[in-house]
């Protein structure tokens, strides 16, 4: 027999020069104590439930996790109050690490404009403790800095990374175009954990006959990024070859143009918009679904709406940026059609409209996909990151 088999994490930390974590003597890595910054439970958006899957999955692994509020309280902050919020953000993270033993400190954030003086800050803060800090990136603006211009983005860019021991993304190109832009520090990429909602076995619009006006779900904010707009342009193309009812989820800036876009297409009668949803809510649009449509180009790794329509056994039509490269295989999974692509979106969303069996292949498929998200995978994945990454910090014997 030949070298025995590495797991994917080892494999990848080996790659970056980093050791592998050690075990104890039972095989099981070493535990360690984690402080984490996170989201302000209150914020719509799945980031808080992500977070309270995956920190409860590490705490089963034996490690010991202390979070730490910080960002936004509330939905529509003034600038005065993002302000002063983030200065109050500061002086508490300082008060909750006053006397604190960890050894790791995980920052979840963005990366863009508005977070990265705040990260700056805070990462001298942790830095203080002689501990190595670990950004856990949810959605970047990694491609500004693969291309010329953006210098004081970069600028601070290259300042944060020069005070943490190691970035975390959702996609291998955010990955790719980090790693482009700075040597150091390593780069992963991680996945966010996801609790189904539609257990093995349960029934969804796509295991059986399709409802006579077949129905399409889009779930996000509204924004032009998201590729909604897209959508409804390309409704009335898909309604020329197929009867049609599309459902949109969500609230957001573009919901006057969304509605005034409806009209001028003349299809009031094929879109229902449902405003925010969530809990039982939410999880009954997924069933009365037949195919997912996310066009979006948003700076984001593997959106959890995805997800949510994996588990629900939907067939997907979304665009071939970033996470959805990494976890959705096109024909098997998905559709791919690029972003702004209103005739391909219409010509994708026709062809499942008219393939009830692709359809249903597609559904069995992601019901089956969806399970790489379970929430003791992805903590046993990225445990073994951070315990490479402290090995990595560890001073010389």
């Amino acid at each position: 027999m030949g070298l025995a088999c590495r797991t994917s994490a080892e494999e990848l930390e080996l790659r970056k020069g980093l050791p592998v974590p050690r075990s104890s003597p039972r095989g099981q890595p070493e535990r360690l104590r984690i402080f984490m910054l996170v989201q302000h439970t209150g914020i719509r958006g799945p980031l808080p439930k992500l977070t309270s899957h995956l920190v409860s999955a590490l705490r089963s692994l034996g490690c010991t996790v202390e979070t730490h509020p910080w960002g936004r309280q509330r939905e529509a902050e003034s600038f005065l109050e993002k302000v002063a919020q983030r200065f109050r953000d500061l002086l508490s993270v300082r008060r909750a690490l006053s006397g604190k033993e960890f050894d790791v400190a995980v920052v979840q954030t963005a990366h863009d404009w508005r977070t990265l003086t705040r990260d700056i800050a805070a990462a001298f803060l942790l830095r203080r403790h002689r501990r190595p800090i670990i950004l856990q990136v949810h959605g970047s603006q990694a491609s500004r800095l693969a291309v010329p211009g953006n210098r004081t983005f970069k600028f601070a860019t290259a300042a944060l990374l020069a005070l943490v021991d190691a970035i975390m993304v959702l996609s291998t190109e955010e990955q790719r175009q980090f790693e482009a832009f700075r040597d150091r520090p390593p780069v992963f990429t991680v996945k966010n954990p996801y609790v189904r909602l539609h257990p093995a076995g349960s029934s969804s619009a796509a295991d059986g006959e399709v409802s006579e006006s077949a129905r399409l779900l889009f779930v996000g904010r509204l924004i032009e990024e998201k590729g909604i707009l897209d959508l409804i342009d390309a409704l009335p193309l898909v309604l020329q070859h197929a009867e049609c009812q599309l459902d949109v989820v969500g609230e957001g800036e573009l919901e006057h143009r969304l509605i005034d876009r409806i009209r001028h297409h003349g299809i009031e009668d094929h879109v229902k918009r449902a405003g925010y949803l969530s809990g039982s809510d939410l999880t009954r649009v997924y069933q009365k679904a037949a195919i997912f449509v996310l066009p979006t180009s948003w700076a984001e790794g593997f959106p959890t709406v995805l997800a949510e329509a994996m588990d629900a056994g939907l067939a997907i039509v979304t665009t071939p940026i970033r996470g959805a490269v990494d976890h959705l295989v096109e024909g098997e999974n998905a559709l791919f059609v690029g972003p702004g692509d209103v005739s391909g979106l219409a010509a994708s969303i026709t062809t499942l409209l008219g393939d009830a069996d692709l359809r249903a292949r597609m559904g069995a498929a992601n019901k089956e996909r969806v399970q790489i998200f379970a929430p003791d995978l992805v903590a046993a994945e990225y445990l073994q990151i951070l315990q490479s990454v402290v090995a990595a910090h560890a001073p010389s014997a």
